[in-house]
């Protein structure tokens, strides 16, 4: 009987530690800090370049982020990221670049491996689609 007990037990704080790090893997923690990466457009199309990633977490408690896209012609553009999500690994945003008359609004998505994120992006502007990509951005490591 004690054995069974024990055994019980056992299986029971190993399910809890499993339900803890899937929680936790799923923590959108894990986000917070600088990312820097590449973005690429087949045909170089905003946002292609290279980019950095800022995820904070705002006074409401919710993620919100910053990117920056400096362009292989030398031109730099900025935009804000929301609409954040982290669920089975994957990250899907929402970033908005204010270029020109009319906003472009970029959803990205995209498997976290390690300290490693690469996905696709899909460029609208005015309800259409004008471009898409793929993107790849490592989280740097903080300096002290």
């Amino acid at each position: 009987m004690k054995r069974v007990v024990i055994l019980s037990y056992g299986l029971v704080l190993l399910v809890a530690f499993a339900v803890a790090d899937v929680c936790a893997a799923d923590s959108t923690k894990i986000l917070i800090g600088s990312w820097s990466g590449k973005a690429t457009a087949p045909d170089g199309g905003p946002p292609s370049g290279d980019i950095q990633v800022t995820f904070v977490r705002g006074e409401d408690g919710v993620l919100k982020g910053k990117i920056r896209v400096k362009a292989e012609g030398g031109l730099e553009y900025g935009g804000d990221v929301s609409d954040i999500k982290f669920e089975n690994r994957i990250v899907s945003a929402k970033a908005i670049f204010k270029l020109g008359e009319s906003p472009l609004e970029a959803s990205v998505s995209g498997p976290m491996k390690g300290k490693k994120i690469e996905g696709n992006f899909l460029v609208i502007s005015k309800g259409e689609k004008i471009g898409q990509g793929t993107f790849s951005i490592t989280k740097d490591v903080p300096t002290k």
